[in-house]
């Protein structure tokens, strides 16, 4: 019960379950480049751990089921980065209604997005509402700013510009599969403030910005750090799966 991997289930169990409440949960990750200290799993790697350690928190008698993670992602602003494997907006929406239909035919109400990688963010938040209308599902989208809340203080530096494979990333890695970081060749590096000009929303690419594909400082990483954002991620995430597994809309 603590694993709660609805494919480790048969059709037959899947089929006697009760659906009147319950939730899905989908990791939706990417496979990026993640600097020259980071796997490019790390999106995928973190939001699927996550995800395990807050379904191991919830009571038993919370129906919560998670999914295998998608490991691909939209990641096309890493596209100059040997080791990048993007899906296009249009491929990965499908591939995100497809798995819906899916669970609506097996008479399951409620599907829950858990975002591992910014880059998908836009895209999840469409493709909820596509998916509310065609199938009538209740479709949640929780993205990682959620998960990835730091228990701790962060420079005004580090949380303005430590977007990707910075201290936050590096330390969840560091708790989570520590032989994964290149220790020796962690990175410190901030982009000019120009990159967000305030009341737009640029278009960039990494490339333009960044030479080493990092955004954020590295180098004051811990795995520390990463345990207790991880412990303080996944009791935030599992108090949010009891909400939405009771979750219903209202009726007239």
């Amino acid at each position: 019960m603590t694993e709660r991997s609805l494919v480790h289930l048969t059709w037959t169990e899947i089929r006697d379950l009760d659906k009147t409440n319950g939730v899905l949960l989908l990791p939706v990750g990417a496979i990026e480049q993640h600097g020259p200290h980071l796997p490019v799993t790390t999106d995928t790697l973190l939001v699927t751990n996550v995800l395990k350690r807050a379904m191991q928190l919830l009571p038993l008698n919370v129906p919560a089921w998670r999914l295998p993670a998608v490991s691909y992602g939209k990641s096309n602003e890493h596209a100059s980065f040997p080791g990048t494997i993007s899906l296009s907006a249009e491929t990965l929406m499908a591939v995100l209604k497809d798995i819906a239909s899916s669970l609506q035919r097996a008479g399951f109400r409620r599907l829950a997005f858990v975002n591992g990688h910014g880059g998908n963010a836009a895209l999840l938040e469409m493709v909820v509402r596509d998916i509310r209308l065609d199938n009538g599902l209740m479709v949640f989208s929780i993205q990682p700013s959620f998960w990835l809340e730091p228990p701790f203080k962060l420079s005004e530096q580090e949380k303005q510009f430590g977007i990707h494979a910075g201290d936050l990333e590096t330390s969840l890695v560091l708790a989570m599969q520590p032989g994964f970081v290149r220790m020796d060749k962690r990175v410190k590096y901030y982009p000019d403030p120009k990159f967000h000009l305030p009341g737009s929303s640029q278009a960039w690419l990494t490339s333009d910005w960044s030479e080493s594909g990092v955004f954020g400082d590295a180098t004051i990483a811990t795995a520390e750090k990463g345990q207790a954002l991880l412990e303080h991620g996944s009791e935030r995430l599992a108090k949010l799966i009891i909400q939405m597994s009771s979750f219903e809309v209202p009726r007239g």
